[in-house]
């Protein structure tokens, strides 16, 4: 072996040692970056298609654009990574046992505290699992809101695309659910 191959070990450990520590990768830092990827994607999209095509074309964002995204994302961070709520709409996305578990936690504590947590958070004891609230804002009433107030068209399109619809009667500020998190 050369010299200079020799004398080049000691400082590809040292780049590696510098790598590795620079930047930490925890499965809470992969869950928060899988997190506000799908949040930010769904909400570009879902925000060009109501500019676009009004709240009836946003249906179709969360149809058949947020699977793909969801899929997307478990492939690109190694995760497993899914919107639930105790109201689905699309019943794929049925929250499992201990999801339901903890949506129901949070309804709980958001009627009783009024505040929900922010951020990323672990399930209670798995460090492999976390989660983030999805808040209803004004915009997704158009959608999520008292049905009496969501207009005729919105209303045909959720029961063409979802006939078992339970995702109804929110309010501003109402839990609508989390996105869910594995890190493999």
């Amino acid at each position: 072996m050369k010299k200079w191959a020799l004398a080049m070990i000691p400082c590809l450990g040292l780049v590696t040692f510098i790598s590795a520590n620079a930047a930490e990768v925890t499965p809470k830092s992969i869950a928060a970056k899988a997190i506000g990827q799908l949040g930010q994607e769904m909400r570009k999209k879902l925000t060009d298609s109501l500019q676009k095509n009004g709240p009836a074309g946003a249906i179709d964002v969360c149809a058949k654009d947020a699977p793909i995204i969801s899929a997307r994302i478990d492939q690109e961070q190694g995760v497993t990574i899914k919107r639930t709520s105790l109201k689905v709409r699309n019943p794929q996305n049925a929250p499992d046992s201990a999801e339901k578990e903890l949506l129901e936690t949070l309804e709980s504590y958001r009627s009783t505290k009024g505040a929900l947590p922010t951020g990323v958070t672990a399930f209670p004891n798995n460090q492999h699992r976390f989660y983030k609230a999805i808040v209803m804002e004004q915009a997704c009433l158009k959608c999520h809101g008292d049905s009496t107030t969501i207009t005729e068209q919105v209303r045909k399109e959720i029961t063409a695309t979802y006939p078992d619809d339970k995702a109804l009667g929110y309010k501003e500020g109402d839990l609508r659910g989390i996105i869910s998190v594995l890190v493999k």
